[in-house]
């Protein structure tokens, strides 16, 4: 795709994006990615979605995209052999295997996801993958996001808990198991994080600086980083993330939608900061 035209920023203009409209769908949709943005800023998400004053948005980070891309087919072929992925044996979750169920390209598609009908709200977002336990005769689902970086940090449980950044993703993954438990499926507390790593000590896309050689972004071994939101251990800046956490979540997010006014601005929100310093001139 090329870019060929700069595009102004504007409102919403379809009234069924706005909540409270005579057009807007009934429950009304609310999205993994808005619930997080009214965890940041209850201000920001209240004139989203009910006023349809979204703020500005980022391009997309395609390399990140690719490598998410890559492993669902890595993945898949697993999937379809009903056998464990190398990082899972290398982990030793050779128990498991990718789950195979009829809904999971679904859950997967952006836009569709995971459903859940909720506090007259409905939720939806979609997963990268679910793995499912073989040991014993209860079957078990284990929520899994994919993520990809290039840091010298090393990347552990603990820096997920430790790291504001990296906090998002916990509260992502707990909305995805509520998410799937809200449907009546056996989804474990445990979340697994598949972690590429691009090494940024390395020389050179060339692997052996030749032009023959097959270029390609250097990573380091893959981790797999366990998370599990049922141990009072997994606090972000405070806050106890668990399935508890996240109902009350979706409840506040529809309480802030019934406002008639603006609530106040999230402490550090960088949006409101910003319109508050510049109205000033």
């Amino acid at each position: 795709m090329v870019t060929k035209e700069r595009r102004k920023w504007k409102e919403r203009s379809t009234q069924r994006s706005k909540y409270g409209t005579a057009e807007a769908p009934d429950p009304f949709p609310i999205s993994r990615s808005r619930l997080e943005k009214f965890h940041a800023c209850p201000r920001c998400f209240w004139l989203d979605r009910v006023k349809g004053v979204d703020t500005p948005g980022i391009p997309s980070f395609l390399l990140n995209t690719l490598v998410d891309t890559l492993l669902k087919r890595e993945f898949d072929v697993h999937r379809d052999e009903g056998s464990p992925h190398q990082y899972m044996s290398e982990n030793g979750l050779a128990h498991m295997v990718p789950l195979a169920h009829e809904m999971m390209d679904e859950w997967r598609e952006n836009f569709k996801g995971v459903r859940v009908e909720k506090h007259g709200l409905q939720v939806f977002g979609a997963v990268d993958d679910i793995w499912m336990s073989q040991e014993g005769n209860a079957e078990e689902w284990y929520v899994v996001d994919y993520k990809s970086t290039a840091t010298k940090a090393d990347l552990t449980a603990d820096l997920f808990l430790e790291d504001i950044y990296k906090g998002s993703y916990v509260r992502q993954m707990a909305i995805y198991q509520w998410l799937l438990r809200e449907l009546g499926h056996p989804v474990s507390t445990r979340g697994f994080f598949v972690y590429e790593n691009g090494n940024v000590d390395d020389s050179a896309l060339l692997r052996d600086d030749s032009a023959e050689s097959p270029r390609g972004i250097p990573l380091k071994p893959a981790l797999v980083i366990e998370i599990d939101t049922a141990d009072p251990k997994t606090v972000i800046e405070g806050e106890r993330i668990d399935l508890d956490w996240v109902d009350g979540l979706v409840r506040g997010a529809k309480e802030c939608l019934d406002l008639d006014d603006p609530p106040e601005a999230g402490e550090f929100c960088h949006h409101c900061a910003f319109v508050s310093a510049a109205s000033q001139f």
